[in-house]
């Protein structure tokens, strides 16, 4: 009964604002909901985004009169998101203080709410906008029609204000002061000592200090001196760059802040995107979303950003979860900009949702396809309720039909090459990371591979929406024979692990003799696959035949070289290099100037999770991890790389994922079709 007191119908376009009594921490909360019946005519109202949380206040709110029950995390929000009464028993800091901004590097970016009454965010008045009270989330159709409208709430609202939570009340670990910032000779270097133990007041001092170095360092630029020396050595980069050594506990500090939920969660990418202006709120702390863009993207480029698809097990030392901050950072600086609905998936797949089809509904906002949300395609409109598994396919057959090709497949496969009864194989589990990237991406200008050799999508028919029909060839002798185990560790900061030097040892074995000019004679062989070349080809398996840039290596003799220097520093002559690179003949002394990091980062990159194989036509090739053996290599028309799938019988097909395979990249299989006289058949993936 109170849900339909506190709640009206509330047409398209209209918005619900909410307006909180002034209050103390220690007084419960009381507010009330208005409907405003255009959200572009609103008053002016500030917009939260918060990490919603499960655990159920047992403190209720009191809203329109009624009682209401509430997370802890929104009544922790709302206690802290309204205004103190505006009464002299309000106790502020006054300028002396250690930890006021005026006092402090981060007075350009940051405040405590103790300092002022009269300014502050803290204190303003204003209406605001929250999702969780301000939609009725007991009404699936209220949900399903604003949903596609969030976006002008966040794009219209004065300040977003992001709720990261309440403040530990702890000290900096090491009770000591962290260093202060100052800049010498125009390079930012720390102070070791400090006269005010600001770090024993708590983290947050130290993690500001740290931001304020990023900062001083994102206007200084890199016209220092020998600046880009740090890209190679982490202790002089620290240095150079002005921040304590890896060992330090104030790292731990600043990983702490990033590492907070609300930069994992999936709605709040649209939500700081789209907001004119934004301010983190931590505790009686508020900080300016544009300081932790760019102190995160400048981290990022630098080397401290942790590795985002596989979880890191070395020392974490100065390595920063900053990546998904980065990555919105770099969306907000495009305001106005759409992305293709298939970029965003894959953007925020990693990231959390207490919905699964949150992960799907979420990117509409920011997505091409989904600009006019009053004319959505059946397919992809937003529906509470639905089985996840229907969500999940309706979007991927829109993406294929809308765009007439398969790059969507690319996302699927993997962790899901096994078939179940309920999923079908050719659909992505958006609510699951994805470990390997996909050698694919979506409206590509000139995609690097052409496996279909420009072949038009075709659909069959099929009356079993879990069955997605695909017409295609068989690749000749496209069998699987043999294959290596997978790649499970992860290049990073130049250090090659034991495992990836095994891969390729690995992998070497299973061809090592197709090198050997004596048995296998160059004239019988297609070119690439000639005694001479393997080596090569070997590496442009390895790196799906692009650089760590991403373009063809062929078109990068330098990187040919690095790919060189690395196998003869990894394997010595066990894999000759005669025919990758320049310098293959060259003295130790020349070797020794050359670096062998874009490669071992190409590499990586491209067989994380992902295995090598050989075909019963001997092609060699990386793909999924949950290759078998006779599983097929085929070409779907449409789709511009080979891909695995595993028969079932009566016509049906897994779909396993997809591959990267030379001597098919071209088109090769394709125009070798066409001048046969076998026919293209229709796979039908289930």
């Amino acid at each position: 009964m109170a849900n339909q007191q506190v709640y009206q119908y509330l047409p398209a376009g209209s918005i619900r604002l909410l307006s909180i009594v002034p209050g103390f921490a220690s007084e419960a909360i009381n507010c009330s909901l208005v409907v405003v019946a255009d959200v572009e005519q609103a008053p002016t109202f500030d917009a939260i985004s918060y990490v919603w949380g499960t655990e159920l206040s047992e403190e209720p709110i009191m809203c329109n009169g009624q009682r209401m029950t509430v997370t802890k995390n929104l009544i922790e929000a709302m206690s802290y998101l309204r205004p103190l009464p505006r009464w002299e028993s309000v106790i502020t800091w006054p300028e002396n203080h250690p930890l006021h901004s005026s006092r402090n590097v981060w007075r350009e970016f940051a405040s405590n709410r103790q300092e002022e009454r009269e300014h502050s965010d803290f204190q303003q008045e204003r209406p605001i906008w929250i999702d969780a009270l301000c939609i009725n989330q007991k009404d699936n159709a209220e949900k399903s029609l604003h949903v596609k409208s969030i976006d002008r709430v966040y794009a219209n609202a004065h300040t977003v204000k992001i709720w990261l939570g309440k403040l530990p009340n702890t000290a900096h670990p090491t009770n000591r002061p962290p260093p202060e910032l100052q800049l010498l000779r125009g390079v930012p270097v720390f102070l070791t000592q400090r006269s005010k133990p600001i770090g024993q007041r708590g983290k947050m001092p130290v993690v500001l200090t740290m931001i304020a170095q990023a900062l001083r360092n994102v206007q200084a630029g890199e016209t220092y001196p020998t600046a880009s020396k740090s890209a190679a050595d982490a202790v002089y980069r620290n240095l150079v760059h002005g921040f304590p050594n890896a060992s330090a506990e104030d790292w731990q500090c600043l990983r702490e802040f990033f590492d907070n939920l609300w930069f994992q969660r999936v709605w709040v990418v649209q939500e700081v995107v789209l907001a004119p202006r934004a301010i983190a709120i931590l505790g009686d702390w508020e900080v300016q979303w544009t300081a932790l863009g760019q102190a995160a993207t400048w981290f990022q480029t630098h080397g401290f950003a942790l590795p985002t698809n596989v979880e890191f097990k070395g020392e974490l030392g100065d390595l920063l979860p900053i990546s998904e901050v980065a990555a919105m950072w770099h969306m907000h600086m495009t305001p106005g900009k759409r992305r293709p609905l298939l970029q965003m998936l894959r953007d925020l797949r990693g990231r959390k949702a207490t919905l699964k089809e949150d992960k799907i509904y979420a990117t509409y906002s920011l997505a091409e396809e989904t600009a006019n949300t009053d004319k959505l395609d059946p397919l992809i409109e937003p529906v509470y309720g639905n089985p996840i598994n229907e969500v999940y396919q309706n979007v991927i057959r829109f993406l294929v039909i809308e765009h007439g090709e398969l790059s969507a497949l690319s996302h699927a496969g993997g962790i899901q090459g096994l078939k179940t009864t309920a999923w079908p194989s050719w659909v992505p589990d958006w609510s699951q990371p994805k470990a390997c990237v996909e050698l694919v991406s979506h409206n590509q200008d000139n995609p690097p591979y052409n496996a279909n050799s420009n072949e038009h999508l075709t659909i069959g028919d099929s009356t079993d929406p879990g069955c997605l029909s695909v017409k295609g060839i068989r690749v000749p002798l496209g069998g699987i024979r043999v294959y290596g185990d997978k790649l499970v560790s992860y290049g990073f900061r130049h250090k090659t692990y034991k495992e990836e030097r095994d891969f390729v040892g690995a992998a070497w074995s299973l061809i090592a003799h197709w090198a050997d000019k004596v048995n296998n004679p160059e004239e019988m062989r297609p070119d690439m696959y000639r005694p001479k070349n393997i080596p090569h080809t070997f590496v442009s398996t390895l790196t799906a035949g692009l650089s760590d840039e991403k373009q063809p290596i062929n078109e990068d003799p330098g990187f040919l070289d690095d790919a060189a220097q690395w196998l003869l520093q990894q394997f010595g002559k066990r894999i000759p290099v005669s025919g990758i690179g320049q310098k293959w003949n060259w003295s130790d002394t020349l070797w020794k100037s050359s670096s062998s990091i874009r490669f071992h980062e190409a590499f990586t990159r491209v067989c994380l999770h992902r295995r090598f194989f050989v075909t019963a036509g001997n092609l060699m090739g990386i793909g999924p991890e949950t290759i078998e053996r006779d599983d097929i290599v085929v070409i779907l028309f449409g789709g511009k790389v080979p891909y695995v799938v595993r028969e079932l019988g009566e016509g049906k097909y897994c779909f396993i994922g997809e591959c990267y395979v030379p001597g098919l990249m071209a088109g090769e299989a394709v125009e070798q079709w066409k001048t046969s006289e076998s026919q293209a058949q229709f796979f039908n993936l289930v």
